[in-house]
């Protein structure tokens, strides 16, 4: 787990943090060439969150794939970055952190 504290754009304090799965250590270079990653678990005071990672093309190769075999695709807690590393990953959850985690859905309490 990993804390940090940011200003939002709101020019409020946001402290969170952020947790990857157990299942990530050793295995990182196998998930950024997969080009997605299940189960990052993002927390504040207020809320925690449930979030998938994917990179642009596996982003592209689900969408694609969903449509085909549902006519649809909707997607919610997506963060897409150009490579899925912890690196970017962390670089992502701060850009969301300083606005707020705003468009992301809140696991239900309980």
């Amino acid at each position: 787990m990993i804390g940090y504290d940011e200003m939002t754009e709101h020019g409020r304090e946001l402290r969170y943090t952020v947790s990857f799965p157990e299942y990530l250590d050793g295995y990182e270079f196998e998930t950024e060439a997969k080009g997605y990653l299940v189960e990052l678990s993002v927390a504040t005071v207020a809320a925690a969150f449930t979030i998938t990672v994917f990179d642009p093309a596996r982003l592209t190769q689900e969408i694609a794939d969903e449509v085909a075999e549902f006519g649809y695709c909707t997607l919610s807690n997506v963060l897409v970055v150009p490579a899925v590393t912890r690196a970017e990953i962390l670089r992502g959850v701060e850009r969301l952190a300083r606005g707020g985690f705003d468009g992301l859905h809140p696991q239900a309490a309980g």
